[in-house]
């Protein structure tokens, strides 16, 4: 129990993330267009892998 959690731990500090991630605020949701990239922010060329699916995990506090 506890090697996989110190794994896990140790390898999500080693993942590669974007900053300051904000929604386009064009999107059109009635329409089928093209509104531009559905999400901006800082340093996400950084987290590209080829070949690999990209995930955009939204957190609200408060």
């Amino acid at each position: 129990m506890r090697r996989p959690l110190i794994a896990a731990l140790l390898l999500t500090t080693l993942a590669f993330a974007g900053d300051n991630l904000k929604l386009n605020p064009k999107l059109d949701y009635n329409s089928d267009s093209l509104d531009g990239p559905l999400v901006t922010g800082d340093r996400l060329a950084e987290a590209l892998v080829a070949g690999k699916p990209n995930y955009v995990l939204i957190v609200g506090e408060g």
